[in-house]
């Protein structure tokens, strides 16, 4: 991770040093999220397994280059904590949880209205590459009895499941940086889950992240 953010940084300094205008933009970005793992086989459960909203946060760097006044490309990196708590009916002892991190690396295609206005509409769309750090749950080997202690349950998860990003917010617009305000869901097209660890019949499970907002500042280059 520190490498990713070490070139992004690099990036920033060599659009400055070439004088590229302000086309490139570099800088920061933090959200609370609201964070949910989706699976048909735990939702066919009924009123035995029951969802609760989990609330973790997410940070990161992001760099773009503008097109035009209004289109533009963007990249990054982002830090995210996820997972899921889940209440079992009838039974508290065996509430449990997953808890995931995830390095993200979004590809998006940027849409902004008058940026020479203050303020301006700005909407997003691409995909993300989310690299697995870590995964630990309170349910002994994901699908199996559950355990009062998080265990580590990396080797159940794959490694690299990609996403669907969208994006709408509002940015304030200044000279030489600019500041954001965003809804940012997510949401994997890929199963996050490995086949052959799993239960004959288990279907895919995917997660969906939602920024609460997501809050970003930027220098224009």
């Amino acid at each position: 991770m520190k490498n990713t953010f070490f070139f992004i940084c690099l990036l920033g300094l060599w659009c400055t040093q070439n004088g590229i205008g302000q086309r490139f933009f570099i800088g920061a970005n933090a959200a609370l999220q609201s964070t949910w793992i989706f699976s048909s086989t735990d939702f066919d459960e009924g009123g035995l397994l029951n969802f609760e909203s989990t609330i973790k946060s997410a940070y990161g760097l992001y760099t773009g280059y503008q097109l035009n006044a209004k289109f533009g490309l963007e990249s990054g990196a982002i830090y995210s904590f996820q997972g899921q708590r889940y209440v079992t009916e009838g039974n508290s002892l065996a509430n449990y949880k997953t808890d995931l991190e995830y390095l993200k690396i979004p590809l998006l295609f940027n849409y902004q209205t008058d940026p020479s206005k203050k303020f301006s509409i700005i909407s997003q769309i691409g995909f993300q590459f989310s690299i697995l750090l870590n995964a630990e749950s309170s349910r002994s080997h994901v699908f199996g009895p559950y355990s009062p202690k998080l265990v580590d349950v990396k080797d159940f998860y794959n490694s690299l499941p990609i996403e669907l990003v969208l994006g709408l917010g509002v940015q304030m617009n200044f000279n030489k940086y600019a500041i954001r305000l965003l809804i940012r869901p997510d949401y994997s097209l890929t199963d996050i889950e490995k086949t052959d660890k799993k239960p004959g019949l288990r279907s895919p499970s995917s997660n969906f992240t939602f920024g609460l907002p997501q809050v970003g500042f930027h220098f224009k280059l």
